[in-house]
C-alpha cells in the first residue's frame, strides 16, 4: 500500500460533507452528526500508481474519492474504475475481513477516509447488528472466483480479450 500524504486538516469541509451525504450509511443523518463524522475523517492525497488499498489486507479504512480516478483490481484484473463521488472499503470496515480488491490511483487522487472505529457509532441504530451478515452476502456476490461474470474492464492499456 502506498504511503499517502495524510492530514486531519479538513479544509474542504463542504466537499467532505457532500461526499459523506452520498454514502447510504450516512444519508439522512442530522447535520450535527454529519459534522462530527467529517471531523473524524482523514484527508489523503495519492499520485498515479499509488496502491491505495491492497486485496487481502485487513485494513479498516473506508475511502471517499473527491477528485481523481482509480482502478479496482481483483486477482490482478481491472474490474472497475472509480472517480469523484464514489467510495470503497465499506465491506472491510463493516466486517473486518480481508479486502476483496486492490485500488490503485491512475492520476492524482484526493480522498477522505474513516476508520472502522469511527464508523461503528454511525451505524448504531441503523441495523449495525445486520451489517456483517449483509457484507458477507455482498462479498459472495462480488467474488471473482464464484462469479466469472466479473470480467476485466477494457482500458486503453489492456488488449482485447478473445
Amino acid at each position: 500500500m502506498a504511503i499517502s500524504r495524510r492530514s486531519n486538516n479538513n479544509t474542504g469541509t463542504a466537499e467532505l460533507l457532500e461526499a459523506l451525504g452520498r454514502v447510504a450509511l450516512f444519508s439522512g443523518l442530522p447535520k450535527k452528526t454529519m459534522q462530527q463524522i467529517a471531523n473524524m475523517c482523514h484527508r489523503h492525497t495519492f499520485v498515479a500508481g499509488d496502491e491505495i488499498v491492497t486485496q487481502g489486507d485487513r485494513s479498516g479504512r473506508f475511502y471517499m474519492i473527491v477528485s481523481g480516478n482509480a482502478e479496482v483490481h481483483v486477482n490482478g484484473h481491472v474490474v472497475n474504475m472509480l472517480g469523484p463521488g464514489q467510495h470503497f472499503g465499506e465491506y472491510a470496515v463493516i466486517d473486518r475481513e480481508p479486502r476483496t480488491a486492490s485500488v490503485t490511483a491512475t492520476n492524482d487522487v484526493l480522498a477522505y477516509s474513516l476508520a472502522s472505529i469511527t464508523l461503528a457509532p454511525a451505524a448504531e441504530g441503523r441495523a449495525r447488528d445486520h451489517l456483517p451478515a449483509a457484507a458477507q452476502r455482498l462479498r459472495a456476490v462480488a467474488s471473482d472466483a464464484e462469479h466469472p461474470r466479473l470480467t476485466p474492464v477494457r482500458t486503453s492499456k489492456s488488449p482485447p480479450s478473445n
